[in-house]
C-alpha cells in the first residue's frame, strides 16, 4: 500500500512538474519577453515645450506591466505639448501631453494687427457653457445684470484659450486618465477690437458674462461670422468710412458706443449670422 501511495505522488509530481515545464513558464515567458514599440524622449522636454520628431524616438520594449496610457506611435504625440518636465528616457504618457500648449503665448504670438486678447472670468459653471469650451470656438457673450441682454458687439468672438484658476491652460479635448481630475474653468479668453476690450472690461465688472457656442470646427463659417461682427462694428463706430457697398438697409444705425445692450427684439445684425450659427449645429 505504501508502495502504490509513492507511487502515486510520484507521478502526481511528474504531470505536476510538466504541466509548469510545457505550460506556464512558456506563457510567462511570452508575457516578460514580449516586444512591442513605444514612444521615448530623446532630449530634454521642458513644460509647454512641443514634441517633435528631434525629441522623441520610437523604441522596441519588453510589453510586459506598460502602463495602458503610454504613447505607442508618434503620429500620436508629434505636434502635441507636454504638460509636466519630461527627462531623456522618459515614455510618454497621454495625461503627460495636450492638444493646446499650457502657456497662451503661442496664441498671444498671432494677433492680428488691430486686435487684443483680453479675459472674462468664468464666474459660474453654466456661465463658461459648463468647461466644454475649446481654442478655435465662437462664441456669443450675452450680459446678465437684472434682466439678460444680447450685446451687438459680442455677437461673434473668437476663443483663444480657456485656463483654470492658476493660469494654466485647460484641454477639454483630451481624454482624463483614470486617476486625473479635471481642470475647472475660470476664465475666458478671446480675441478682440479694442471696443470689444472695453465692453468685456465693463461687463466684467457689472453683473455676469454669460457664453454660447456659436460654431465648432468650421473654419469657413467661423470666418463668415466674424467678418459679419467685423462689419457691425464699423456701423456702430466709425460708419463714415463705409462704403455704399457695405452701407446696411438702416440708416439709423447708432454710432456711440454707450449703447452696447440691445433688446431681444432688435434685428441689428443677426438676420443671416443667426441662419448660419443654426446650420452649424
Amino acid at each position: 500500500m505504501k508502495l502504490n501511495n509513492r507511487f502515486l505522488f510520484g507521478l502526481l509530481s511528474l504531470v505536476l512538474a510538466a504541466v509548469i515545464a510545457f505550460v506556464a513558464l512558456p506563457t510567462i515567458a511570452r508575457q516578460t519577453n514580449g516586444k512591442t514599440e513605444i514612444v521615448r524622449i530623446r532630449q530634454d522636454i521642458l513644460k509647454g515645450e512641443k514634441i517633435t520628431a528631434e525629441n522623441t524616438e520610437l523604441v522596441e520594449v519588453g510589453s510586459y506591466n506598460l502602463p495602458d496610457n503610454i504613447a505607442r506611435s508618434l503620429d500620436d504625440v508629434l505636434g502635441l505639448y507636454a504638460t509636466a518636465d519630461l527627462s531623456r528616457g522618459d515614455y510618454i504618457l497621454t495625461s503627460k501631453i495636450s492638444m493646446v500648449p499650457i502657456s497662451s503665448d503661442v496664441a498671444l504670438n498671432q494677433i492680428p494687427s488691430g486686435k487684443v486678447a483680453i479675459s472674462l472670468t468664468v464666474k459660474t459653471l453654466a456661465s463658461g457653457l459648463s468647461d466644454k469650451l475649446q481654442p478655435g470656438d465662437i462664441i456669443r457673450i450675452y450680459h446678465f445684470l437684472d434682466i439678460a441682454n444680447e450685446v451687438p458687439e459680442l455677437r461673434f468672438v473668437r476663443v483663444l484659450s480657456v485656463t483654470d484658476s492658476k493660469g494654466v491652460n485647460v484641454d477639454n479635448t483630451r481624454e482624463l486618465a483614470e486617476d486625473e481630475e479635471k481642470q475647472q474653468s475660470a476664465t475666458i479668453t478671446v480675441l478682440a477690437s479694442p471696443e470689444q476690450a472695453k465692453i468685456i472690461t465693463a461687463l466684467e465688472n457689472d453683473g455676469v458674462a454669460h457664453v454660447a457656442l456659436i460654431s465648432r470646427g468650421n473654419d469657413k463659417l467661423a470666418e463668415e461670422l466674424l467678418d459679419e461682427q467685423d462689419r457691425a462694428l464699423q456701423e456702430l463706430y466709425y460708419p463714415e468710412t463705409l462704403t455704399e457697398g457695405t452701407e446696411t438697409d438702416n440708416p439709423d444705425t447708432p454710432a456711440s458706443a454707450g449703447n452696447h445692450t440691445v433688446d431681444s427684439t432688435d434685428s441689428g445684425t443677426s438676420g443671416s449670422a443667426d441662419t448660419s450659427a443654426v446650420s452649424s449645429q
